[in-house]
């Protein structure tokens, strides 16, 4: 039997994942998915439910089928969960690199874009704010006609940011810096 479904097997594959998901990082949450989407794939070759147990009777009952179903997703997910990985340190290492170096507008500038769309946002609403106090009822109608505008780019530049906060995010709960 592979070491996958030793694992999958006797630890309960969801038991690693909810583990592999609370304690390690990134790179147990990629782990956690490649391990759910290996019982999904295992059980669906072996035409049962995606659970262990269902999974176990099966084996109980037909070792070798099972074993060559195990072998065939370790040979399918290996290279997507290295993929994953191999993506995750590239994208730790880049912010490692902008924070240590000598520019200093390569050390900020990612924090300083979301400073800024964050004021930005806050200045546009507190314009129309103070335009629709203020009665400002024609200023208003020819500004919607700017919106589709505002719209794209506000949310293009709501996604970089976003971008930015969610990996910075998991940087840190993976112990990152």
């Amino acid at each position: 039997m592979t070491p996958l479904a030793v694992i999958a097997l006797d630890v309960g594959a969801s038991a690693l994942s909810k583990i592999l998901r609370q304690h390690g990082g990134r790179a147990g949450t990629i782990a956690a998915d490649v391990a759910e989407a290996a019982i999904r794939q295992v059980a669906g070759t072996l035409g049962v439910e995606p659970t262990e147990e269902a999974i176990a009777a099966r084996y109980e009952s037909a070792p070798e089928v099972v074993s060559e179903a195990f072998q065939a997703v370790e040979q399918d997910l290996c290279p997507i969960a290295q993929a994953a990985s191999e993506a995750t340190q590239s994208y730790q290492q880049l912010m490692a690199g902008d924070r240590a170096s000598p520019s200093l507008l390569t050390r900020i500038w990612r924090p300083l874009n979301g400073i800024l769309f964050a004021l930005s946002c806050l200045a546009l609403v507190l314009s129309f704010c103070f335009l629709m106090l203020k009665g400002d009822v024609q200023t208003i109608a020819n500004a919607s006609v700017a919106y589709g505008f505002l719209g794209t780019v506000l949310g293009t530049w709501a996604g970089v940011v976003g971008v930015y906060v969610w990996r910075r995010s998991d940087e840190k709960r993976s112990g990152g810096v």
